[in-house]
């Protein structure tokens, strides 16, 4: 594991509260672009934002629009924790490794490179009646 993402209804005012302890944190205003939600293409916009805890990578998460976890865990009146992410070199074997443990696909995409990534492809994975999402990321 290297990153928890905590989903937030108020970007800026996670900023204020947890900057004091993960900061300082790299903004970036993400969106809209392209993802596959639940078998369906989504067209998505989210605030994310990104600050540590020693080795940890720790993500804020606002969602603005468009069909992703992010959007369900809020509905579902639920904020904080809402994944924890592995560094992986293949997608789909972690996914096949996961499958046994009850764990599906349910979001994918993939990020350009830009001035903060060298690029990424994700992979959210869920498991009935478990909150807590896994995401599955390479670089390339």
């Amino acid at each position: 594991m290297d990153q928890f993402c905590l989903v937030v209804p108020d970007l800026d005012a996670a900023l204020a509260q947890y900057e004091p302890l993960f900061g300082p944190f790299i903004v970036l205003r993400n969106g809209p672009f392209d993802s596959v939600y639940r078998g369906q293409p989504a067209r998505v916009e989210l605030a994310v934002a990104f600050g540590r805890a020693g080795d940890i990578e720790v993500e804020l998460v606002e969602w603005v629009s468009g069909d992703t976890p992010h959007r369900d865990f809020l509905q579902q009146g639920r904020q904080g924790v809402q994944h924890i992410r592995y560094q992986v070199d293949d997608i789909d074997n972690w996914v096949e490794k996961v499958y046994p443990l009850g764990y599906t696909p349910v979001w994918t995409g993939h990020f350009p490179a830009n001035d903060y990534s060298p690029g990424i492809s994700w992979c959210y994975v869920e498991r009935k009646d478990d909150p807590l999402m896994l995401e599955f990321v390479c670089s390339g």
